[in-house]
């Protein structure tokens, strides 16, 4: 074989790999546009769930946060300048309800995945350097660089980041929480179509060839398991069911999140009279009651 046809082959093999590749991610985050950030707070606080102050970015946004042991946080974020384009975006998005915006994963290397996902033929942008202004601070570094999809789909609620970590910091440890949360463990997704949902999340994760019943969401699921933690696609089977209700209110996008505790009873204690789950399985919080999103408490992941 000579040497210009072994070339070739080698390039060819190439593309091929870097088509079948997965880019490692965890899910980190989910981002929860509110209102007014005391509030929400206090709803949350309300399920036995430590908030914490946050900062505010230079998009126009401010965050409180609930942190877990292993890093993992919700994010409750609203606008406090909406003409600018972080604080817009939220800003329009609550006109139409308190939600889920979407869910950040958290990858080694932004500029390896970047590369990855372009190789295989998908559109991002990025790597952006991003940051927040924690309260005292003037001016801040670069905290983390986001990786994002050019084509925005409504059943990918996802964006790729690498943070900027200083290996001789010393990590701030996570409050304890009355009701035993330990990890965000999941994120659920309400989508239209769910084959044409799972491919459009190209080469991130590991997508389940079955379906399985969630019936407290009358829904049907297929599981993009990750490094760490899942995506949980829904495609609706029972017309007056939360699946079926959030496409038709607000279309798809994040319906609810997972979050795992230590003590499944501390859970439905802190939770009390708001748990409507018909499962002693798990502990289930309606929108109504968390700002917009469904909050699903389960032991473990």
């Amino acid at each position: 074989m000579n040497r210009a046809l072994l070339l070739a082959l080698a390039v060819l093999l190439g593309f091929v790999e870097a088509l079948g590749q997965t880019v490692e991610a965890t899910l980190n985050h989910v981002m929860i546009a509110v209102h007014d950030l005391d509030t929400s707070g206090k709803v949350y606080s309300a399920l036995g769930l430590a908030v914490l102050p946050g900062g505010r970015h230079p998009t126009g946004t401010q965050n409180a946060v609930v942190r877990f042991s292993d890093r993992t946080y919700l994010e409750l974020i609203s606008a406090y300048d909406a003409s600018l384009a972080g604080g817009k975006e939220v800003a329009e998005f609550v006109e139409k309800g308190e939600g889920a915006v979407a869910a950040g994963l958290e990858i080694g290397s932004a500029e390896n995945a970047a590369r990855e996902l372009r190789a295989a033929g998908l559109k991002v942008r990025g790597p952006t350097a991003g940051t927040i202004l924690r309260p005292g601070e003037t001016q801040a570094p670069p905290r983390w660089w986001d990786v994002e999809f050019e084509d925005e789909v409504a059943a990918r609620p996802v964006f790729l980041l690498q943070y900027v970590r200083n290996p001789s910091a010393r990590p701030r440890p996570a409050p304890e929480h009355a009701n035993s949360a330990s990890t965000l463990a999941g994120v659920l997704v309400a989508v239209s179509d769910i084959e044409k949902a799972a491919a459009a999340y190209g080469n991130i994760g590991q997508v389940g060839d079955r379906e399985f019943a969630m019936p407290e969401f009358g829904a049907a699921a297929k599981q993009i398991a990750l490094k760490s933690g899942s995506i949980f696609l829904l495609r609706a089977t029972d017309p007056s069911g939360p699946t079926a209700r959030r496409l038709k209110q607000r279309g798809e996008g994040v319906l609810g999140v997972r979050i795992g505790v230590t003590d499944l009873d501390k859970a439905r204690s802190s939770v009390g009279n708001r748990n409507v789950s018909s499962s002693d399985q798990s502990v289930l919080v309606s929108p109504e009651s968390a700002a917009g999103v469904w909050l699903q408490f389960s032991r473990g992941q």
